[in-house]
């Protein structure tokens, strides 16, 4: 029986995401792409992550009179704060990362094909998810910076207001958002060089936090996909190692070794995620925090804002892309929980029924073991679940998560009638 072809490097999307935010070094050994490369992260470390974050900060003490606009920077500086925190988190603990990532993609644990049993195609459908899930929210960073950058743009360069004796139109005075500048943004020329040094760094801001939250999503994703195999493998333990006409205490012997190696593998699996979740719990809590106080002061905005203005739409899209990034958190921690806890019925379905005194001890020591949940958490304070994200949840979860998606929903209403009253 031919070994099932696992396909190789998952994270090559993730990867190039990284790359592009100066985070990843290319593969190559050459001279002339390494030190031009280091050139462009410590350039992009500096200026955006130390620099530009740091201005951004300041920016809030000349808009604190307006709440409208220092609300909006607010939400800002914190997006980008938390992704020059996640650029800082990537250097000291970027190698543990790496190392989950070597772990999930090592062919030690890949098995053969068996009935219905097909791990190879299970590995491919969880790397067309990862793809899809992280393509998606690059996409949707993208839409949030072009419904605030490409409007101002296309109007300077093909419709310019007019501008002379010393005056500019009013159009000049504002960018997509007040931060401070270094020089005057008051002619067409300065507005279009104003444009792009403020673009700029929101684009690579974008690839660093959209590379860093995907790939923190996708070693979920891929914790999730070997438990789905594991499933598969425990089920058709017999099925995998019977060879036609071998004696009984043959087919036992074979069936103990591949029950130890399916223990290992879900050892090793097991010890992936608490690894995952003891490097990455802070970052998600802070992440978590940022982006319900981001989704609340938003709804704000977007209550004070015309219906058929540019702005309206532009708060929609940033809001829209906020919650999509705590739902990838929510909805790959969920998988990785809901796969671990449908463990124990696959390693009962085994046919287990002829087999030695070992392999049942191995049952069921296995299946008690995950009969406790596996859970991503926020900072250890709750499950990083679906509970309270997605209709589907209700149906496996049962009424809990009604009442904590209302909670959720009360708390943010609450949040945001408190600003809405600061205003009148």
């Amino acid at each position: 029986m031919a070994t099932d072809e696992y396909i190789e490097d998952v994270f090559v999307v993730n990867r190039w995401i990284l790359r592009c935010a100066g985070l990843w070094f290319p593969d190559s050994k050459s001279k002339l792409i390494q030190i031009p490369y280091k050139i462009y992260a410590v350039v992009v470390f500096l200026f955006v992550n130390v620099y530009f974050t740091s201005t951004e900060f300041l920016s809030l003490f000349y808009t604190y009179k307006n709440l409208y606009d220092f609300i909006k920077n607010v939400n800002f500086f914190l997006t980008h704060f938390m992704g020059a925190v996640k650029v800082t988190f990537w250097f000291f603990k970027g190698h543990v990362l790496r190392r989950l990532m070597a772990t999930l993609e090592s062919p030690e644990f890949h098995y053969e094909g068996c009935e219905d049993f097909a791990p190879a195609e299970i590995w491919a459908k969880y790397r067309k998810i990862g793809f899809k899930y992280t393509l998606g929210f690059l996409m949707l960073a993208h839409m949030t910076l072009s419904s605030s950058y490409l409007p101002p743009l296309i109007t300077a360069t093909f419709s310019p207001p007019p501008y002379g004796n010393g005056s500019a139109s009013p159009f000049y005075h504002r960018l997509p958002y007040f931060s401070w500048m270094p020089f005057t943004h008051l002619t067409p020329g300065a507005y279009l060089l104003a444009l792009g040094y403020q673009a700029g760094p929101m684009f690579s801001y974008a690839y660093s936090i959209v590379g860093m939250d995907t790939l923190f999503m996708n070693i979920m994703n891929f914790i999730a996909a070997h438990l789905t195999i594991l499933q598969g493998a425990f089920m058709t333990n017999k099925s995998r190692v019977e060879g036609g006409e071998e004696d009984a205490l043959v087919v036992r012997t074979r069936m103990n070794h591949e029950m130890k190696k399916n223990c290992r593998h879900l050892q090793t699996v097991l010890s992936v995620c608490e690894d995952l979740e003891n490097v990455h719990r802070f970052l998600t809590l802070g992440q978590a925090t940022a982006t319900l106080f981001i989704l609340c002061t938003c709804l704000y905005l977007i209550s004070t804002t015309p219906a058929d203005s540019k702005q309206f739409y532009a708060e929609m899209v940033y809001m829209v892309a906020m919650g999509f990034q705590l739902y990838l958190y929510c909805w790959f921690g969920n998988e990785v929980t809901l796969q671990a806890s449908e463990m124990p019925t696959y390693i009962w379905k085994a046919d287990w029924f002829d087999c030695d005194h070992s392999f049942k001890k191995n049952m069921i020591f296995t299946m008690t073991r995950m009969k406790k949940p596996i859970y991503m958490t926020v900072g250890k304070f709750a499950p990083l679940t679906l509970q309270t994200f997605v209709t589907v949840s209700v149906l496996t979860c049962g009424t809990s998560a009604i009442r904590e998606l209302f909670q959720i929903i009360k708390t943010s209403y609450s949040i945001f009638a408190v600003i809405k009253n600061t205003s009148i």
